[in-house]
C-alpha cells in the first residue's frame, strides 16, 4: 500500500472515531436535557457523569492529534447526527 493510500485510510479512521464519539455524546446530551427538564436527578447525574468522562477523552485525543479538516468534519458531522438521533431517542422514551 503506498503512503497517500495509507494516510487516507488513517484520516478516514480518524474522522470517522470522532464522528461516532459525536453521536454518542450528542445523544447523551439530548437525553440529559430530557431528564434536567423532568427533573430526573439519577438520571441527570448518570448522563453527567457519561459527558465529563467522554469529554475528558476526547479532549486528550484531540490535544495529541493534528489540527485537520477531517478531524473537524467528523467532530462536527457527529455532533449534527448526535443530535437527531438523541432527540428522537429522548422524544421516543421520555415523551
Amino acid at each position: 500500500m503506498d503512503t497517500s493510500t495509507s494516510k487516507f485510510w488513517t484520516k478516514l479512521k480518524e474522522a470517522a472515531v470522532l464522528f461516532f464519539i459525536q453521536i454518542f455524546t450528542y445523544t447523551v446530551f439530548c437525553v440529559n436535557f430530557r431528564a434536567v427538564a423532568q427533573g430526573q436527578y439519577n438520571l441527570t447525574a448518570a448522563t453527567d457523569f457519561v459527558l465529563a468522562t467522554t469529554s475528558f477523552f476526547v479532549i486528550r485525543k484531540i490535544a495529541h492529534g493534528q489540527d485537520h479538516i477531517h478531524q473537524w468534519a467528523g467532530y462536527a458531522l457527529g455532533g449534527v447526527a448526535g443530535s437527531y438521533l438523541g432527540i428522537w431517542i429522548s422524544l421516543t422514551y421520555f415523551g
